[in-house]
């Protein structure tokens, strides 16, 4: 399904760089290894880097790694966090698929701690020149060298899966745009990009959406619900809708999670993201 609708867009840059949707392991909130394996399969003379960052929630609940929002206190953990990415990698046979396509993942996350991102300067002033601006600064010191070196040489991938929480008005969706914000190293990100009530969210995958874009000349899409996509994706009584096969591609994410919020009976002007893209 995902391999004859993305090789219909011809991508022939050198490189694929994706950014899955890997939050935890829980059925539903992660990208299945068969669809990431369909997506590499499409992709046959590209070399392919998935790029993705730590999060809290890959295994068992643990408070001390949840309280961890922030990079300094993160890296105090910082074994916890990889030994739980390696193992998710395990468990979900991700690790299989990625072998098995010879990528290469790049954690932003360890890019950051180990110093290896791009100056801010430079991140703000590509922004500038494409006649975008961020609001959170601090955002422009995320980007990974290895990625900025790729830039004129890849195509962007973002793979969403499509994630439904009308219950918090902030935030109504998650999908192709809105998967970018896991480019955010901070391993929970709750501070500073989630606020009360999740009010910071829609700026910071704003501008998380900005730079990225404004770096990569070429991107696509995904906003995906093949094998799973869940309603009430914070709440207690979590849905998830199974083998409908939902599947949304495209060069324009806002148009792509517009398509996607139509065809599960949401109204895209109500997204508090997709208002702020223009």
């Amino acid at each position: 399904m995902i391999i004859d609708r993305v090789k219909s867009f011809g991508i022939n840059t050198e490189y694929a760089i994706i950014k899955p949707n890997w939050v935890s392991n829980r059925p539903g909130e992660f990208t299945e290894p068969e669809i990431l394996d369909d997506l590499l399969t499409a992709l046959p003379d590209q070399k392919k880097i998935v790029i993705e960052s730590y999060t809290p929630w890959r295994g068992p609940r643990n408070s001390a790694l949840e309280r961890a929002s922030n990079l300094t206190d993160g890296k105090a953990m910082r074994d916890e966090y990889k030994q739980r990415d390696e193992q998710f990698l395990v468990d979900t046979g991700i690790g299989a698929i990625l072998t098995k396509h010879q990528v290469e993942y790049l954690n932003v996350t360890d890019t950051v701690w180990d110093g290896q991102c791009v100056d801010a300067t430079a991140i703000q002033q590509i922004v500038e020149a494409a006649g975008g601006t961020i609001h959170n600064q601090e955002l422009c010191r995320f980007v990974p060298q290895r990625l900025f070196d790729l830039r004129d040489r890849a195509t962007l991938i973002s793979l969403g899966k499509i994630k439904v929480e009308e219950g918090i008005p902030t935030i109504i969706v998650s999908m192709s745009v809105k998967n970018l914000f896991g480019l955010i190293p901070h391993p929970s990100r709750r501070k500073p990009y989630h606020g009360n009530n999740h009010e910071r969210i829609p700026q910071a995958i704003r501008d998380v959406y900005t730079i990225y874009t404004s770096l990569f000349g070429h991107s696509l899409w995904i906003a995906e619900g093949i094998k799973s996509w869940i309603k009430n994706y914070c709440q207690p009584d979590q849905q998830i809708i199974k083998d409908q096969n939902l599947l949304f591609v495209g060069p324009s994410g806002p148009i792509v999670d517009a398509d996607a919020c139509r065809a599960i009976n949401v109204d895209p002007k109500r997204v508090p993201y997709l208002r702020l893209i223009r």
